[in-house]
């Protein structure tokens, strides 16, 4: 059991694939402040309902799904006064088990950290996701986000699942998958126009 710093976003952040963030809330600025002073991962947890913004009149807390993937700044970048840019890269899966939240909206949690997945070979019929994930990320958005090609296919999967202009509740399925190799196939079926 660990307690997290939690970042809750509507985008999904998986294992091995990176994101950019622009920061300017307070509770937000204090934790990258905080990781970065300390070398020490965040949570990103999908919002299920609710917002990623304080509004006025509106439920602070949103509603989070149950897992969310550890999360560390590689990059960050000041842009004005107030905001902040950050890369931040996906490292593991982990369960919530509690939340709090605090006076300043930040929430905190108690989390279950979820075992690493096993190594997964990249099999012959998935020749050419690599190619296919070196074309998405040369794209301006994308390039500027660093992200090293994984070899793994667990984690190019998770990768394309990252990228790929997928419906949420799929992406949410994805994440959730624990199989590796399952992940892979859903991933190349999608690409391939078999499933959905």
């Amino acid at each position: 059991m660990k307690e997290l710093a939690l970042f809750p976003l509507r985008n999904l952040l998986f294992p091995g694939a990176r994101m950019g963030l622009q920061i300017f809330e307070p509770r937000y600025l204090d934790l990258v402040r905080d990781s970065l002073r300390h070398d020490r991962p965040f949570g990103v947890v999908p919002i299920r309902d609710g917002s990623e913004v304080v509004l006025p009149g509106a439920d602070p807390m949103p509603r989070l799904a149950p897992l969310g993937t550890f999360a560390r700044i590689v990059d960050w970048d000041a842009a004005a006064s107030n905001l902040l840019l950050v890369t931040i890269e996906g490292e593991g899966k982990f369960r919530l088990l509690a939340t709090e939240q605090q006076k300043n909206f930040l929430v905190r949690a108690e989390v279950e950290v979820l075992l690493p997945e096993p190594p997964l070979p990249l099999p012959p019929e998935a020749d050419d996701l690599p190619s296919l994930l070196e074309q998405l990320l040369q794209h301006p958005l994308m390039a500027r986000l660093q992200m090293q090609p994984a070899s793994d296919g667990g984690l190019l999967a998770n990768q394309l699942a990252q990228l790929l202009p997928l419906p949420r509740s799929v992406q949410l399925e994805l994440l959730a998958e624990f199989d590796p190799a399952r992940r892979l196939q859903r991933v190349l079926d999608l690409v391939q126009g078999s499933g959905g």
